[in-house]
C-alpha cells in the first residue's frame, strides 16, 4: 500500500464512525451499534503485542500499555497469573496552522475514523482550509516488534494559499512533571510550508522507557517505510481473500486482528499473557481466554505459537493455594493447554525442531497426562474429573469438553513422538486416545431431541443430572451464579450447553469427529435450540446465568449449528456482522439481562472478546473453508456452494493460492518445498510453482 493510498483510499465500507456537531454516524448499515448515540467505550485498538494503544473516536490515546513480567496470584478460579503493566492515559495531538493552534481531540470539527486494510486506525480531522490525517501503528519490522506506538501525521492543504504548519510537541506531563512518567515522546519533523494540495508529513513516537534506545532508532529511520512494513505484515497474515459477500472477509480479518491484539509481550519478546481482547489491558490473565485467542497462531504465526506454548508450559497448572487447592484437576483443560497448543502447532507446521530445542514441553506434557491417568481406579470409566472450566464449573462428575481436551493432548503427543521416532511412547498415547474416545462417545452421550448427542457432562447417581450439593461449599458456591437457568429441584440439568464451554464446538477442529458426524451435528443443533435451557431465541445466543444476557463464545457455537445449511449459516453469519461494533470487534457480553435483539451495550462487565475471535477464525478456516492438515497432508474441503479466491495464503507449512468454484478447486504451491495435498482418493505431490485441479465432491 502506497502512502497516497493511506491518505486518499476510500473509507472502510463497514468499520467506521464520523463525529460532527456532537452527532455520531456511520456508513455501516448492519452493526447494531450504529444506533447507540454515545461513543463511550468505542475504541480503535493498535497492537504488536509489545505495545497496546486504545484510541477513542477523537483520536486521543485513551490508554497506552507496555507489558512487563508475570507474577502468581490467588484470585479467581480461572486466574492465577497476572502481568504487570506500564500505562499512560490521555495522550492527544495539536497542530498549528498559520499561527493558530488546533486541538485534534476537541469536538469543534468533523472527525472521521476507519481502519486501513482491516488493521490500522486512520483518523481524518476536517477543518475549513486543511485536514489532518493520523495513522497509528505499533511497528512490526521483519518480524521484530518495537516497544512503541507511532503516529504518522499528514497535514493536507485544501486552499489556494500556502500554509505554515507544524505539529506541536506532545507534553511530557500535564500539571506536574510526575503526571505522565510512563512514556518517552519523540517527534520527527516540526514545521513546514505547504502549497495548495501539498502534504506535510510528521511522526511522533511514544516509546517504552525500558526500551529507551529505540528513540534513536526512531529518529534515524524512515517512518513511512515502517508503516508500509507493518501494513505488509498484516497483509501477509491475512492473504488476499475474496468472496461474493465481502462483509464476511472483513469480519474474518478483524477477528484475526483482534485475537492477535489480545496478547502481551515484554520488551525481551517473551509472551506474558493476554487480555480479554484488544480492550482493555488487564493485569489478570484468564488462561482459558488466552488459550482460545491463541488458536490462530497454530495456523498463521508459528513463532508466537511457540512462545505461547512455553508460557502455558510454565503457568498452565494452578499452583497449590489457600483459596483454591490447585493441581491438575483444578482445571483439566487449562492444565493441558501447553500440550494442546503443542499438538496443534505440530499438526499445522510439521516442525519437530521446536520440541528438540525445548524438550521440557513434551516432558511436562507427558508428566501431566501420566498424573491424570494415575487417578483412574479399577472399575471406573476411562474419564477424569475437573472442577473448573475457567471461572465457571466443568459440570458433572466427568465433564465432556475437559475429557475431549485430554484426548486431543494424547493423540497430538502420539503424533509428535512418532515424528521424533519415539515409537513406544507414540503407541502408548495412541492407545490411550483410542480408549478415551470410546468412553467419551459411549458414556457421555444421550438420545436427545435431534438424535444422539453429547451431554455437557455426566452425573454420578443420574447420568443427566448432578446434585447442586457438590458445589454448595465455601468459595465453590459462588460459581452457581452462572447456572440459574439449569438448576431444578436441587439438581443441575446436564442436558444443556454452557456458552463458555467451547471445546465441544471445536471437535472437528481437533479432528475428534468430522463436522458431518451425527453426534456433532446433533449437539450443535441442540445447543442452538429452545431445548437448550441456556439458549435465547430472542437474541439468537446463549445466556450467562445472572451475569449477562449473552456470552459471545455462545454465538460461535450457534453459528456452527447451521454449517451444512447454507442459507441458515449465512443468516447466523449476518448476526455476527450485526454484533460487531463500529471498529469490527465483538464484546464479551453484548447484551444485558432480558435485552431484546439489537439492544446491545459496550464494555458491560467484560471487555472485547479475543476468545470468540480465536474460535471464529479457527472454525471458519478449518470447517467453512475446509483447510486442515492431517499427518502432513493438506486437505481442502469447503462447505457446499461456497466459492472464494484466496491468494498468497500462508497456512501452517503451506504457502498457496486457492481458487474455489462450484465445481473445482485449483491450488497453486507457492512455497519452496513440495506440498502434499489430498483429493480424497489419493495424495498428490505438488512441486513448487505447480497448480493442481481437484473436482469438488457432489453431496
Amino acid at each position: 500500500m502506497t502512502i497516497n493510498e493511506v491518505i486518499y483510499s476510500p473509507k472502510h465500507p463497514f468499520f467506521n464512525a464520523e463525529l460532527n456537531d456532537g452527532n455520531v454516524t456511520t456508513s455501516n448499515e448492519y452493526s447494531y451499534y450504529r444506533n447507540i448515540p454515545d461513543v463511550k467505550g468505542l475504541t480503535f485498538d493498535v497492537s504488536n503485542q509489545k505495545t497496546l494503544a486504545n484510541l477513542d473516536v477523537f483520536g486521543t490515546i485513551q490508554t497506552l500499555t507496555f507489558y512487563r513480567e508475570n507474577l502468581l496470584t490467588e484470585e479467581k478460579p480461572g486466574v492465577w497469573v497476572n502481568k504487570q503493566l506500564s500505562q499512560t492515559n490521555s495522550l492527544s495531538l495539536k497542530v498549528e496552522v498559520n499561527g493558530i493552534v488546533y486541538h485534534l481531540s476537541e469536538s469543534d470539527h468533523r472527525i472521521e475514523v476507519d481502519v486501513i486494510q482491516d488493521c490500522l486506525p486512520r483518523y481524518i480531522h476536517h477543518y475549513s482550509t486543511f485536514k489532518v490525517i493520523v495513522v497509528s501503528f505499533a511497528p512490526i519490522l521483519a518480524n521484530k516488534r518495537l516497544s512503541m506506538l507511532v503516529q504518522q501525521v499528514y497535514i493536507v492543504n485544501e486552499t489556494h494559499e500556502s500554509l505554515q504548519v507544524s505539529v506541536k510537541d506532545v507534553p511530557s506531563y500535564q500539571e506536574k512533571y510526575s503526571d505522565q512518567q510512563n512514556v518517552l515522546i519523540s517527534q520527527k519533523g516540526n514545521k513546514d510550508t505547504i502549497a495548495q494540495q501539498e502534504v506535510a508529513s510528521f511522526a511522533i513516537a511514544f516509546v517504552d522507557p525500558n526500551a529507551f534506545e529505540e528513540v534513536m532508532t526512531f529518529q534515524e529511520s524512515d517512518i513511512e517505510k515502517w508503516l508500509k512494513e507493518t501494513l505488509n505484515y498484516f497483509a501477509q497474515l491475512f492473504g488476499q481473500l475474496s468472496m461474493p459477500n465481502d462483509r464476511v472477509v472483513h469480519l474474518y480479518r478483524r477477528a484475526l486482528y483482534h485475537s492477535f491484539s489480545s496478547f502481551g509481550m515484554n520488551r525481551q519478546g517473551q509472551v506474558v499473557g493476554s487480555n480479554w481482547g484488544s480492550y482493555p489491558a488487564t493485569n489478570r490473565i484468564w488462561n482459558k481466554d488466552m488459550y482460545y485467542a491463541s488458536l490462530p497462531f497454530t495456523m498463521f504465526e508459528p513463532e508466537l505459537c511457540q512462545k505461547t506454548v512455553l508460557w502455558f508450559d510454565q503457568y498452565g497448572v494452578k499452583f497449590p493455594g489457600s483459596k483454591f487447592t490447585g493441581g491438575i484437576n483444578h482445571s483439566l483443560s487449562n492444565s493441558l493447554s501447553s500440550a494442546l497448543l503443542a499438538s496443534l502447532y505440530f499438526e499445522h507446521t510439521g516442525d519437530t525442531k521446536f520440541f528438540e530445542r525445548c524438550p521440557q514441553v513434551l516432558l511436562n506434557a507427558s508428566r501431566i497426562i501420566e498424573d491424570i491417568l494415575a487417578q483412574r481406579r479399577s472399575g471406573e470409566p476411562m474419564l477424569f474429573p475437573s472442577v473448573w472450566l475457567s471461572d465457571a464449573f466443568a459440570l458433572g462428575k466427568y465433564h465432556t469438553g475437559s475429557n475431549l481436551c485430554l484426548w486431543k493432548a494424547c493423540i497430538g503427543l502420539a503424533e509428535i513422538f512418532e515424528a521424533l521416532e519415539q515409537l513406544s511412547l507414540s503407541k502408548r498415547y495412541k492407545n490411550i486416545a483410542c480408549k478415551l474416545k470410546e468412553s467419551i462417545c459411549k458414556q457421555m452421550t444421550i438420545d436427545g431431541p435431534f438424535g444422539e448427542q453429547f451431554l455437557e457432562g455426566i452425573g454420578d447417581e443420574e447420568k443427566t443430572t448432578y446434585s447442586v450439593k457438590h458445589y454448595q461449599k465455601p468459595i465453590l458456591e459462588q460459581g452457581l451464579i452462572f447456572l440459574s437457568d439449569v438448576i431444578v429441584d436441587g439438581k443441575i440439568n446436564l442436558l444443556m450447553h454452557d456458552g463458555e464451554e467451547s471445546d465441544t464446538t471445536l471437535m472437528p477442529f481437533y479432528q475428534f469427529l468430522d463436522n458431518k458426524d451425527h453426534l456433532y451435528q446433533n449437539t450443535m443443533a441442540f445447543s442452538a435450540s429452545s431445548f437448550n435451557p441456556t439458549y435465547s431465541e430472542e437474541i439468537k445466543g446463549i445466556t450467562w446465568g445472572l451475569e449477562s444476557g449473552a456470552t459471545f463464545p455462545g454465538f460461535i457455537t450457534v453459528l456452527m449449528s447451521e454449517l451444512h445449511n447454507p442459507q441458515a449459516f449465512v443468516t447466523r453469519l449476518e448476526e455476527l456482522i450485526c454484533l460487531a461494533d463500529l471498529d469490527g470487534s465483538w464484546w464479551w457480553w453484548p447484551y444485558r439481562l432480558e435485552a431484546q435483539q439489537g439492544e446491545v451495550v459496550r464494555d458491560f462487565g467484560c471487555g472485547k472478546c479475543g476468545w470468540a475471535s480465536g474460535l471464529f477464525v479457527s472454525l471458519m478456516i478449518s470447517q467453512y473453508f475446509g483447510l486442515k492438515f492431517k499427518k502432513g497432508v493438506l486437505q481442502i474441503d469447503p462447505v457446499d456452494n461456497l466459492t472464494f479466491s484466496w491468494k498468497n495464503l500462508k497456512f501452517g507449512q503451506a504457502f498457496i493460492s486457492i481458487e474455489c468454484t462450484q465445481s473445482e478447486l485449483s491450488i497453486s504451491n507457492l512455497s519452496e518445498k513440495p506440498l502434499k495435498i489430498s483429493d480424497t482418493k489419493k495424495i498428490l505431490h505438488v512441486e513448487k510453482g505447480k497448480t493442481i485441479h481437484i473436482q469438488r465432491r457432489k453431496r
